[in-house]
C-alpha cells in the first residue's frame, strides 16, 4: 500500500512539473511571437494648456500608453462621434488605468481651458486619464502637422474659417514613440487599439 502511494505521489509530481513546464514554454513562444507594432517616430515635445490651465508637455505622459485624438468643442459633423468613441475606449480599457487619453483641439481661439473643462464635463470624461489640450494656433498647427503627421487645413482664427482635420486616432507608447493610427469613426478601431495596447504592454515586459 505504501508503495503504491508513493507512485501516485511520483506520478503528481511529475504530472504537475510537466504541466508547468509547458505553460512557460506556451508563455514563451507567446511572447517571441507577440506581434510587433510599427515605430513611426518619437512624437516632438510641446507645450500646451489643460482644461483646468495647467501647462502640458509630452514629459506629463511618459510612462503611460496614450491615444490622441483631434477635435473642437463647436464641431457638429465627425468630433462628436470620435468622442463619443474615446468613452468607449474609456470604459473598455477601465482595467487599464495607465492608459491615458488625449484631445487637441483645433480650435484654440474659441476653445479655452473653460470651454474644454465644460466639453469635458458634458461627456462625463474621466479627467484623471483623459486630458483636453489647447494652446496657441502655431503650436497646434506644428504638432499636428509635423508632430503626428496628421492634415490639418486650417485651426480655425477669427474668420471662423472651416476646420478640416484628421479623425484618426494616433496611439503614442510609454517612450513617446508613435506606434500606430486608427480611423476613429469606426468601431473596428476600438478592438484594434485594445489589442494593440496589449501589443505594447508584451513587448514592454518581454
Amino acid at each position: 500500500m505504501p508503495s503504491r502511494i508513493s507512485q501516485r505521489l511520483v506520478w503528481g509530481v511529475l504530472s504537475i512539473s510537466l504541466i508547468l513546464i509547458a505553460g512557460f514554454a506556451i508563455a514563451k513562444w507567446e511572447r517571441e511571437h507577440a506581434r510587433h507594432l510599427d515605430d513611426f517616430g518619437t512624437l516632438p515635445d510641446f507645450s500646451l494648456i489643460d482644461e483646468h490651465g495647467a501647462s502640458v508637455s509630452l514629459q506629463n505622459f511618459r510612462g503611460h500608453i496614450w491615444i490622441a485624438d483631434l477635435i473642437f468643442t463647436h464641431c457638429s459633423s465627425i468630433c462628436p462621434l470620435l468622442t463619443a468613441k474615446i468613452i468607449t475606449l474609456q470604459s473598455a480599457l477601465s482595467e487599464k488605468p495607465d492608459v491615458h487619453f488625449a484631445s487637441i483641439t483645433v480650435d484654440p481661439v474659441h476653445d479655452t481651458p473653460d470651454t474644454l473643462l465644460a466639453y469635458a464635463m458634458a461627456h462625463h470624461a474621466n479627467t484623471d486619464r483623459w486630458t483636453f489640450l489647447t494652446g496657441t494656433t502655431a503650436s497646434i498647427y506644428t504638432l499636428v502637422k509635423t508632430g503626428f503627421h496628421l492634415p490639418l487645413d486650417s485651426v480655425g482664427g477669427e474668420q471662423r474659417v472651416p476646420i478640416v482635420h484628421s479623425p484618426r486616432f494616433t496611439l503614442i507608447d510609454a517612450k513617446g514613440h508613435i506606434r500606430g493610427y486608427y480611423d476613429g469613426s469606426q468601431d473596428s478601431a476600438r478592438t484594434q487599439i485594445v489589442a494593440d495596447i496589449d501589443a505594447l504592454e508584451n513587448e514592454a515586459n518581454p
